[in-house]
């Protein structure tokens, strides 16, 4: 026989939801947020390097660019890479200078491997075009 009051003392016995997370959804919240951090900290100093790059060579003086001779354009850029402290690059390397009637043209442009883990590596392309006219 049925008793409507054993009903009424387990009300929602077969209908309750959990709240929270299980061991398995912790590890992989966990594990995204480890996975994000590692990102940031391995890839932020290429992208600060690519910035400041960017800043050196958007701080030379249009005019003197134009009239500049290779060696004293590298001799500028030397010095300002020295002070910004960006030593782990070869001006030649990164930089191509090209000059026609309309004006001069440097040409920024590099890679960046950087490891992960195992096997797993990324790589960074950088390239900005500066117009001298």
């Amino acid at each position: 026989m049925h008793n409507p009051e054993s009903s009424r003392a387990f009300p929602s016995a077969g209908r309750r939801r959990q709240r929270g997370l299980t061991a398995i959804g912790g590890l992989a919240v966990l594990l995204l947020i480890v996975s994000g951090v590692t990102l940031t900290l391995k890839l932020a100093p290429h992208y600060l390097d690519y910035y400041t790059l960017q800043s050196v060579l958007e701080g030379l003086p249009a005019s003197e660019v134009r009239t500049m001779s290779r060696t004293s354009l590298h001799d500028t850029l030397k010095k300002r890479f020295k002070i910004n402290n960006l030593r782990d690059f070869e001006i030649s390397d990164i930089i191509t200078l090209d000059r026609s009637r309309d004006g001069t043209v440097l040409l920024l442009k590099y890679e960046r491997r950087e490891h992960l883990l195992f096997n797993v590596d990324v790589v960074l392309t950088f390239e900005k075009r500066y117009e001298y006219s």
